[in-house]
């Protein structure tokens, strides 16, 4: 029986899976090495993310927000 180890090297995708780098998968989501509850490098979810503001950004319209982007402005001295 081979032993399952947790991919510690991430996520790769663009190999066949005979070719796949060792320690990586090509499918995670919400996982990381490093488990922040205990400090241990046995694998863990993300935490969750907390709300950054109560106000309504949609205008009130039951839509989810399919984009943002943050904005650098750089002004002429």
């Amino acid at each position: 029986m081979a032993e399952l180890l947790f991919p510690h090297a991430g996520y790769h995708k663009g190999s066949a899976s005979s070719t796949q780098p060792q320690n990586t998968s090509p499918d995670l989501m919400n996982v990381r090495p490093l488990d922040n509850l205990d400090d241990r490098f046995r694998g863990g979810q993300r935490p969750g993310l907390d709300k950054w503001s109560s106000i309504d950004i949609s205008g009130g319209v039951i839509s989810p927000v399919v984009a943002m982007c943050t904005v650098t402005i750089v002004e002429a001295i």
